[in-house]
């Protein structure tokens, strides 16, 4: 009776498997995540099991890479890189895309306002990682239902809602960005912010080369 006991126990206790020195992603990037055609893009990786570094489509010298590295790839169009990691009986993968020279690209983020200036504002930083150095501007338009004054370095603008502007053609996309738009008369800071959904906006228009 004892042993059928045990054994039906036994029956019943789910087995545990512990997986020891698995396959792991650790971080992947590539960047900058904007690139004109010809650019180096640097793909960066860090994973436990043997790595293999892809693309789609696929570029030079993609392939069989140590754990951690770095490197750089040549991009001429739109570009998924991924990065699989085996180890045992373990795979893990994952992917980070670069797109080449879109024609338009919308940047802003959640703005601020001051009582004490009666505006709302926003800062956007573009850096490497988010753009080519390459990348120039072609046409920026003001994508808030609201008059906006647009500045980069000494060039600065005001765009009336939806409008356009001419003043930073060939400027570098890359660098900083501020947008700022004036409190109406009487208006609040929340009533401004809830006027454009608490954001600022503008769009790009972007090239290559000089």
């Amino acid at each position: 009776m004892r042993t059928q006991l045990f054994v039906a126990l036994r029956s019943v206790v789910p087995a545990v498997v512990l997986c020891v020195g698995c396959a792991s992603i650790d971080a992947f990037s590539a960047n900058p995540r904007t690139a004109c055609a010809g650019d180096a893009v640097t793909v960066t990786w860090a994973a436990v099991g043997d790595v293999t570094i892809g693309s789609e489509p696929a570029v030079a010298d993609i392939g069989p890479k140590a754990s951690a590295g770095s490197q750089k790839f040549v991009v001429e169009r739109d570009t998924r890189f991924t990065l699989k990691a085996s180890r045992l009986f373990s795979c893990t993968r994952t992917e980070a895309d670069v797109v080449v020279a879109p024609p338009v690209r919308e940047y802003g983020g959640v703005a601020a306002c001051s009582t004490a200036e009666r505006a709302i504002a926003l800062t956007v930083p573009l850096g490497e990682r988010q753009v080519s150095s390459a990348l120039k501007v072609s046409s920026v338009t003001n994508g808030n239902p609201r008059q906006i004054v647009l500045a980069k370095g000494s060039v600065r603008a005001t765009i009336p809602a939806g409008g356009r502007s001419a003043a930073f053609d060939r400027e570098p996309v890359a660098g900083t960005w501020t947008l700022r738009a004036d409190l109406a008369a009487g208006e609040s800071c929340d009533d401004a912010l809830r006027a454009v959904a608490s954001r600022l906006t503008f769009r790009v228009g972007v090239g290559c080369g000089e």
